[in-house]
Order: structure tokens, then sequence, then C-alpha cells
């Protein structure tokens, strides 16, 4: 998987992984943005990761575009994370 997206409507993401949804045993694609955010993590089901969406004029689109690290404007490549430290209980 491609680890760099740029979303429909315009922002970067960095894709840290996919995980399991204990909810269905369905994929999720865990990701983060890359600009100043009140949260972390985010998780997305794989296929609407993956999918199509509609714009406000009718075309349809990839909801998440790969994109390369050279095609990451200068802020976002300033918030790529080249490891992630997971918590730990001390």
């Amino acid at each position: 998987m491609n680890p760099f997206y740029r979303h429909y409507k315009g922002r970067f993401y960095q894709v840290v992984g996919e995980a399991l949804d204990t909810r269905d045993d369905g994929p999720v694609i865990v990701y983060r943005t890359l600009y100043v955010s009140g949260y972390e993590l985010f998780t997305r089901p794989r296929d609407e990761f993956l999918g199509m969406v509609s714009t406000l004029q009718g075309i349809e689109v990839r909801r998440f575009q790969p994109v390369t690290y050279d095609e990451l404007p200068d802020e976002a490549r300033g918030m790529v994370l080249r490891q992630i430290v997971l918590a730990t209980d001390g």
C-alpha cells in the first residue's frame, strides 16, 4: 500500500497500516493527518478508503488518491513520521 494519499478535498495523509475492525472482522486502514489536527490516528474501512466518491460537481473521483513523497507540500513533508512509536505501559 502506498504510504501517502491526498483526500479528494485536498488534505494529505500518511498510512500507518491495516488493522482489523473487531465489530465485523473487516479490514480498516489506519492513517494520520499531515496537518495539525486534534486527533493522532483515524481509521476507515479499506473498501471505503480505496473507493470512489462523488464530488459536489457530480464527478466520480478516488476518495484518497495515492501521491509520492515528492508530491507532498513542504508543510505536509514536515509532518511525515519515519517511525511510528506505539504507547507502552511504562
